[in-house]
């Protein structure tokens, strides 16, 4: 997987994120303490699987942004050339929404749901959200 964008909108320390990224080449993020390095990081695992690797399950409401009522997140990414895009929003009173499409058609869905979203990348990726976070 090479991640070519995210937007993301009240998650975590973030009111609003958005990154652009080179296909191809290394990623390098750099910072402060406390600057936010970690908060990208967790908003990748959000878009990919709906939570984070520093909160519980149950903690999902943690991760929008002190203030909002609702978080979203959008990350593009590329599969063996093909472009695919993954949208999740979570709100505080828990409903939790997510899509996975190819970038060439956003309307036209893969999955949609949760679960059906998680099933359908663990598909294309080939691993699950503990050897993801394993990566980190």
């Amino acid at each position: 997987m090479i991640i070519v964008s995210i937007r993301a909108k009240n998650v975590l320390r973030y009111a609003e994120l958005s990154i652009d990224l080179a296909e191809r080449g290394l990623i390098a993020i750099s910072g402060q303490n406390e600057s936010g390095k970690s908060s990208i990081g967790e908003a990748i695992c959000f878009a990919l699987y709906g939570r984070t690797f520093s909160l519980r399950l149950d903690d999902g409401e943690k991760i929008i942004r002190w203030g909002a009522n609702q978080c979203w997140v959008q990350l593009r990414f590329l599969i063996d050339g093909e472009g695919y895009e993954v949208c999740r929003t979570l709100d505080d009173e828990g409903n939790h929404s997510a899509r996975l499409s190819r970038s060439a058609h956003p309307d036209d869905a893969l999955a949609r749901g949760a679960e059906a979203v998680e099933a359908a990348l663990h598909g294309l990726l080939g691993y699950d959200f503990e050897e993801f976070i394993e990566s980190f």
